[in-house]
């Protein structure tokens, strides 16, 4: 399968690629994110008043290695796991 998953993933053959540079995150079958970077923050950092939370609920952010684009963001209680992006093809 090739073609591109999001506006910043796209799938070639087995793997998973970032749209910009072309750096390999993984295979399909496993999870891309954990061959990105991720910076995690808390939410009460962020600005305005419906960001006012407890320093445990996180702001994830996943991030190509080879040229640093910003791939994808979750919100996360601190130590969960990554949320699981499944890809199916049928």
């Amino acid at each position: 399968m090739t073609g591109r998953i999001s506006s910043a993933l796209d799938v070639r053959g087995d793997t998973i690629h970032c749209s910009k540079c072309g750096h390999d995150l993984g295979p399909v079958a496993g999870s891309w994110k954990v061959g990105a970077l991720v910076q995690e923050r808390p939410m009460n950092s962020a600005a305005g008043a419906p960001y006012k939370s407890r320093e445990h609920v996180l702001l994830r952010s996943f991030l190509c290695p080879g040229c640093g684009r910003q791939l994808a963001t979750e919100t996360a209680i601190k130590d969960d796991p990554y949320l699981e992006d499944i890809l199916t093809v049928g």
